[in-house]
């Protein structure tokens, strides 16, 4: 039983009950959850009969909650809002959600401040001192107990204006490790720092199923599994800092790049930023970069915050991160010091030593030294850094056919999809044999392989793989070595077939080639890089490849020179960001006039005017006209995009970024019997709908399918195709032009998007993957990548590659035991650990109580969990099998013991005896081998010999049922576990879709 007291007051000496069965007073309903890795709560739900009902004051009330049976204190905290209901017999009840008293933490800001030298100890205290100074004594803690000790204790800890909470978890718990225990005790608040908080109660009786454990359930996480490994190694090293030789960004000191948001993404900026900062910054920093200046300032470089703690102490943040004045100071750099800037911001930030563990959501703040006083590089004018030149500079620019040309033409459709990854030289069209390097660049690659024959690929400073392909006859022709740098216009071969192709690229090299003929911003355009503004003027403009537009008199009128289609590119973000204001704006399906409002405010749309705007922001269209889904066809047609496939098949074809499809026969399509979306990215599709869950107006009618949503893309497609009205037709249309690399990257490749790395495939048959087939017989195939940031040798990668699948933990799981079927739940304390044993779910072994949750009105309901074990797949496969081998191997037994019962009835020999135990000892069931050990002791007395034989041979039968039951259950948990693997991937277990 559990007894809740109520304090008006925190300062009060005395409270009231509210709860407490003993003697009659019961809340409606109450849940504590006492929990390792979070705060601590209380839920009551009173009804007005309660003392408490109607009295709660947030952040005033106390609430105390007792173990009636030994008075422990097992919560205090203090009341948050309260919700009021009223039920259907017109009862009114009111929910209270109470917080533990750790959260006083939060109600106290640090003030800058430097401490090195000190131990955890004495920062902790330090931190509360100044918590201790800022909040009332009730809200004051005493530091009573640190265990946590750190070999780096000189280490320089900086807090800016955090919350003590924020403070402590960052600077300790976060860096060195350990627990924070806040106590309540004799009218004081203290507070523990603890390495390893909890006992070991190895010594105790250990929880055993069947015995004092009725039975424990299992959680299986798969959602941590790799089932392809993708090892990657150091980055390729492009440039030595004492070396002048590539020449691609005027060495690397001077850099010219993106200080502003584009189109309001500051992704670009980021990454030129921390170029100028020589720091690295994966994508997914970038991303977590984004999500901070969303919190802090949605944008904005010229905000200020004036209601904060910081301003209250005359320090209001600022700008892009939210700095306040001395902290941007002192990390600034020269020439860059206007906290209006989001770029300076920026620089600042990366001047941070620690940016990498600074940098992230909910607050943030630089600790570590200063970097740089000035700018390493010097930032000049775009256009003069590195320089670009053709790989025939006598040929000038020359012409190029439909099938030479990058991206979708005429001319190529011989190649799968259509498209073309780069651009070929011919022999004709650009006469001469020296092959010239179009881009200065480190060698990082030569080899060999079908479809590219010999070949080579540099990088370049400013993150260029460039890819110089079919025109080397022999290893010969090819006249550099793998590290040398080249600069642009050296000679680097000789072309001796009829065409160079050349292909250029920001990913990984290995990772590329699987998108050879993928339009989805893997490659890259190289003719507007070679030759800029000079690009071919084609006749396609004519046959309509390109943005054109006729007047009355049907004169061609140029296109406007900004256009993505004037260089062949879609702005496919420009389309995203729109959808995600539409889904911002609860967006309602609508048909008539007011489909109109996507174009405004987003509030409606139908299917077709969505795709509508969504294709002329991609493309940079000006003229805003709405178009259906049987003018849509015309309007495609005219702005870059071709009939890609048209008919009636079900299924999907490997779809691209841009693509757009058009349900509905031409001619038939009007109105509600067609419909249109577009790709977000080659695996995910966008669209307009009604009718799909999670809809208006609990989110918005417009919907994303992609691979892990519900439905996915395939199923998506599959059910309009299986389910239409009337005549199931259908259009692909695709875009002809490039689509530059995104942020977001490309969904069908897994998520590599780092500088080139080194990978295995030089030594693994060309593949830069490990494939883990037992995994992926119970998974399918789930792409990841594990970096060794210290290994350049592909064999040794390969090595650890295949460790860290030997190795490899693929699920999590965490035992769950309720109250009733658990005897002394009350004992059982947080943070301590028990011997858990059930050869069935997992091994023997100590385990921690991570969270118990306490039904006050039904105890018998409170649950425990236990946790977090880390299981391989194979350990979990290996306990059903080892149930299937006991119940065969107990069948056998029990025939046996069977027979030698009955002999033992004429008379037993010891040598018998000992055959029956031998028999046993190849049986793991602890209990069966107690009872046979006892049989033996009392084997002098032949009665009772008998009689224990006979207990035994029913001990053996019942164990055996109940083994039989255990295997079916453990058979019914895989399947449920299977299920559910296959409904994430889309499917059931049969294979449909859901």
């Amino acid at each position: 039983m559990y007894r809740v007291i109520a304090y008006d007051e925190p300062t009060d000496k005395a409270g009231y009950i509210i709860h407490d069965p003993v003697v009659g007073l019961a809340a409606s309903e109450g849940k504590l959850t006492i929990s390792s890795s979070q705060t601590n709560t209380l839920s009551l739900t009173l009804n007005q009969a309660n003392k408490l009902f109607g009295k709660v004051r947030p952040m005033h009330t106390h609430i105390e909650v007792y173990d009636s049976d030994n008075s422990e204190l097992l919560f205090r905290g203090r009341a948050l809002k309260p919700e009021r209901e009223m039920k259907s017999n017109g009862q009114f009840i009111q929910t209270y959600d109470f917080e533990d008293i750790d959260s006083y933490l939060i109600d106290s800001v640090q003030r800058y401040i430097e401490i090195a030298n000190a131990t955890p100890e004495e920062f902790l205290k330090k931190l509360i001192e100044e918590h201790n100074s800022q909040v009332p004594e009730y809200k004051q803690f005493t530091v009573r107990k640190v265990t946590v000790t750190n070999k780096k204790d000189d280490t320089l800890r900086k807090v800016d204006y955090q919350t003590t909470k924020d403070a402590i978890k960052k600077l300790l718990i976060d860096s060195i490790g350990g627990s924070i225990i806040c106590e309540y005790k004799n009218g004081k608040n203290y507070i523990d720092y603890l390495k390893s908080p909890g006992q070991d109660h190895s010594m105790e009786a250990p929880l055993k199923i069947a015995e004092n454990m009725q039975s424990a359930k299992v959680a299986i996480d798969p959602s941590k599994v790799i089932t392809r490994l993708i090892p990657l190694g150091a980055q390729i090293e492009t440039q030595k800092p004492d070396e002048k030789n590539d020449d691609s960004s005027d060495d690397g000191t001077k850099l010219s790049g993106t200080m502003k948001a584009v189109n309001g993404d500051w992704g670009p900026a980021i990454k030129f930023a921390a170029k100028c900062m020589k720091t690295s910054v994966s994508d997914a920093e970038v991303s977590t970069i984004k999500d901070v200046i969303k919190h802090e300032s949605n944008g904005s470089e010229t905000i200020v915050n004036n209601w904060d703690p910081n301003a209250k102490a005359g320090h209001p943040s600022k700008g892009l991160l939210q700095f306040i004045e001395p902290t941007f100071k002192a990390y600034a750099i020269e020439g860059y010091t206007d906290i209006l800037k989001g770029f300076h911001q920026l620089l600042a930030m990366f001047n941070d030593s620690n940016w990498k563990s600074d940098v992230h959501t909910g607050g943030w703040g630089p600790t570590g030294s200063k970097r740089y006083d000035k700018l390493p590089v010097d930032i000049v004018p775009s256009g003069t850094g590195g320089g670009w030149g053709s790989p025939f500079p006598s040929a000038g620019h020359g012409s190029f056919s439909g099938g030479q040309l990058f991206g979708v033409h005429a001319g190529g459709e011989f190649r799968q999809n259509g498209f073309h990854d780069g651009l070929d030289f011919g022999s004709v069209d650009h006469p001469g044999s020296d092959v010239h390097a179009i881009h200065g660049g480190k060698v990082t690659k030569i080899g060999y392989m079908g479809g590219l024959g010999n070949y080579f690929v540099t990088h370049s400073d400013d993150g260029y793989n460039i890819d110089y392909q079919e025109a080397f006859g022999s290893r010969s022709n090819i006249h550099v070595n793998v590290g040398q740098y080249v600069k642009t216009g050296q000679v680097v071969g000789i072309r001796t077939t009829d065409h160079l192709h050349i292909g250029i690229t920001k990913k990984d090299f290995d990772y590329a080639l699987r998108y050879a003929f993928t339009n989805n911003g893997t490659w890259i355009d190289p003719e507007p890089l070679i030759f800029g503004e000079s690009k071919q003027a084609r006749s396609l403009i004519k046959r309509n490849f390109l943005l054109t537009k006729m007047d009355d008199s049907n004169s061609l009128l140029a296109d406007n020179s900004n256009s993505p289609l004037a260089k062949q590119e879609l702005d496919i973000q420009a389309g995203i960001d729109m959808f995600n204001k539409a889904k911002a704006a609860h967006l309602e399906y609508a048909m008539d006039y007011r489909r109109a409002d996507i174009l405004t405010n987003q509030k409606h749309a139908d299917c077709s005017s969505f795709v509508s705007f969504f294709v002329e922001l991609a493309i940079h269209e000006a003229d805003r006209t709405l178009y259906n889904t049987e003018t849509l066809h015309g309007f495609l047609k005219k702005h870059g995009y071709l009939l890609h496939y048209e008919g009636t098949n079900k299924t999907l074809p490997a779809m691209q970024t841009g693509d757009v499809i058009i349900m509905g026969k031409k001619g038939q399509s009007a109105g509600a019997a067609g419909h249109t979306a577009v790709m977000k990215d080659a695996d995910t599709v966008l669209e307009c709908s009604s009718g799909w869950p999670g809809g208006y107006p609990d989110g918005a009618d417009v919907f994303e399918h992609g691979k892990s949503s519900n439905p996915t893309l395939a199923n998506w497609f599959s059910y309009d195709a299986n389910n239409w009205s009337g005549e199931w037709y259908w259009y692909l249309y695709r875009f002809s032009g490039n689509i530059p690399e995104q942020d977001s990257g490309d969904q069908k490749g897994g998520t590599i998007k780092s500088g080139v790395r080194y990978t295995i495939a030089s030594v693994n048959d060309g593949k830069d993957y490990l494939d883990i087939p037992e995994f992926q017989k119970e998974f399918g195939i789930i792409n990841g990548a594990v970096t060794w940031d210290n290994i350049k040798d592909p064999a040794q990668l390969l090595t650890k590659g295949k460790a860290w699948i030997k190795a490899q933990k693929a699920s999590t799981n965490t035992f769950t035991v309720s109250a009733i079927e658990l005897k002394e739940y009350e004992r059982f304390k947080v943070y301590d650990r028990y011997l858990f044993i059930n050869p069935y779910v997992a091994e023997q072994q100590l385990l921690t109580v991570i969270s118990k949750e306490i039904d006050l009105n039904k105890p018998h309901k409170s649950t425990m969990t236990f946790g977090d074990k880390t299981t391989r797949l194979t350990d979990y496969q290996n306990d059903f099998k080892k149930v299937s081998k006991d119940v065969e191997s107990l069948k056998s037994t029990i025939s046996t013991i069977g027979g030698d019962v009955s002999t033992m009835r004429g008379g037993t020999s010891s040598t018998e005896l000992a055959t029956i135990t031998e028999q046993l000892g190849t049986v793991d069931v602890p209990q069966l081998k107690k009872d046979y050990e006892g049989t033996q002791k009392d084997i002098e007395d032949s009665k009772t010999r008998l009689d224990t034989a006979e207990t035994d041979l029913k001990a053996v039968k019942e164990d055996d049922a109940t083994t039989k039951q255990t295997l079916e259950e453990q058979k019914q948990t895989i399947a449920e576990l299977d299920e559910r693997l296959k409904k994430l991937e889309g499917g059931n277990a049969n294979g449909t879709g859901v």
